[in-house]
């Protein structure tokens, strides 16, 4: 017994030096890279390699994590260290200014995000008391301050992006980022697919997940440092996406390099062993390859409005489960029964959120449903119903509006904006991690990184062709999220913070 005890104060102290001294690896970044790279780098470095069971909790704030520590040390070293003699030198609208986005759309969102999150939690007061003596607590308005401060870290990532990859350079530069660190991160999950799901333990001394659901097909799902081999998937699967974009818009030696790694990561994305994140790698790489950025574009905004939609749909009883379970059962009869598990789930989770349609039920898993003899009947899988169960509609609406409606209003202005094919690979990548959420919760920093670089793209509106150049006559530009057309001053580089 002791010595377990050891090893595992052994194991924590390993996690928590690797999580607190990634802040001194991000200001290194922003002082050596354009702030484009130190930023990806930083939120993609922290997601895969970090370790998930360290956290700093503190009370009345919320807790740190190797998320919200990567976030907010990228904030602070880009207020500090992004000078404006800096900034001379890169492409003019490369950083946007200030911090808070300037889309009146964007606003409203995170203005009711927040809205919704203190209303959750002050509605949700009561303690609930069930059969066999179980009682959940109520919430208290002591939590409305770490609860916001949750929200708030869910979305730097977001305010990030939006401020520091909103420039076709700045998106190409995420787009390698995502497909550099996929087959780098490849080579560990493909010893984990050879030896057994192993690294997290061997390194930080824990397994992330139910070990049972990592063997596959005679062999093993990989998971590295994520949450669970899903999780890995989508990434794997996004990194494939990247790579494809990046090949079929580069030329000559490059053209050819960006070819093998998309060969690459379709075969780690196969060994993956995620059947959904293989579907969808297929789907949307069929979209790529063969229409062009016009079409991406509107492809994305037309994913993005069916699955905003979708829970309105599947509440309503109009979503085609019986054809997807059928199509399941054609592929292998154990994942339709998978499937038919996952259904039945949301249709209990939906029957509790429509108890409390509003503000959902907040957290300390309210939103479940609970039997009369106090036991756990229901089994959350999806994101979106998570959502709608904990934070209400109104919560949902904030929260996946700040997703996908920057590809909607994409959709609609392909052309005004003149957008580049890097933008629509993000694009793509995107909507790959939202189709995912909605049998898994798949949500994580990578995917607020790339809605805020598109909500960004948005922001910024037509860049010319020679970006470096300040046009020295005012030019007309539409506000990103409205028809008004409004005359603006040529752009000034400001300040970074």
């Amino acid at each position: 017994m002791a010595s377990d005890q050891c090893l595992w104060q052994e194991t924590r102290m390993i996690s928590m030096v690797v999580v607190l001294s990634w802040p001194f690896v991000v200001f290194w970044l922003f002082a050596k890279r354009t702030p484009a790279e130190a930023v990806v780098a930083a939120i993609l470095g922290a997601y895969l390699m970090l370790p998930r069971n360290y956290s700093i909790d503190l009370p009345a704030v919320p807790s740190l994590t190797k998320d919200s520590i990567s976030a907010i040390a990228a904030m602070v070293a880009g207020s500090m260290m992004v000078s404006a003699e800096r900034l001379r030198a890169l492409p003019l609208g490369a950083v946007q200014p200030g911090w808070l986005p300037r889309s009146r759309a964007v606003q409203l969102l995170l203005v009711l995000l927040a809205v919704a999150t203190v209303l959750t939690v002050l509605t949700n007061g009561d303690r609930l008391i069930y059969g066999g003596g179980r009682v959940q607590p109520g919430l208290r308005p002591y939590d409305v301050a770490s609860t916001l401060g949750n929200t708030l870290f869910t979305v730097l990532p977001f305010l990030l992006a939006r401020k520091y990859l909103a420039h076709p350079e700045g998106q190409k530069t995420l787009l390698i980022g995502l497909a550099v660190a996929g087959l780098a991160y490849s080579l560990l999950a493909l010893y984990e697919v050879r030896m057994s799901p192993q690294l997290s333990r061997m390194i930080y001394g824990y397994f992330p997940h139910d070990w049972r659901q990592h063997l596959r097909g005679g062999g093993y799902r990989p998971v590295v440092f994520l949450q669970h081999g899903l999780w890995l998937a989508i990434f794997f699967c996004g990194s494939f996406l990247a790579a494809l974009s990046l090949w079929r818009n580069s030329e000559g030696k490059m053209r050819g390099r960006w070819m093998l790694a998309s060969l690459w990561m379709f075969m780690v994305l196969i060994l993956s062993k995620g059947i959904g994140a293989l579907g969808i790698g297929i789907l949307l790489g069929g979209v790529i390859l063969f229409l062009p950025v016009r079409l991406q574009v509107f492809s994305a905004a037309l994913f993005a409005g069916v699955l905003m939609t979708y829970p309105m749909v599947r509440g309503a009883g109009l979503a085609p489960t019986e054809q997807a379970l059928a199509l399941a059962y054609s592929v292998d009869p154990q994942r339709e029964a998978s499937l038919r598990f996952r259904f039945d789930n949301e249709d209990i989770l939906l029957e509790r959120a429509n108890q409390r349609p509003l503000f959902g039920w907040g957290g300390w898993g309210r939103n479940r449903m609970i039997d009369d003899k106090g036991q756990d009947i229901s089994v959350t899988d999806g994101y979106w119903v998570i959502a709608i169960g904990s934070k209400g509609w109104l919560g949902y609406i904030a929260e996946f509006g700040l997703l996908l409606i920057p590809m909607i209003f994409m959709g609609l202005r392909w052309k005004s904006l003149a957008l580049t094919s890097a933008t629509a690979g993000i694009a793509m990548a995107l909507t790959a991690n939202m189709i995912d959420l909605i049998p898994n919760a798949t949500l994580t920093p990578v995917t607020w990184i790339l809605a805020g670089a598109l909500a960004g793209r948005l922001e910024l509106g037509r860049v010319a062709a020679d970006s470096a150049v300040q046009p020295s006559e005012p030019v007309l530009r539409r506000n990103a999220y409205t028809r008004q057309v409004r005359r603006h001053p040529p752009p000034v580089l400001t300040h970074g913070a």
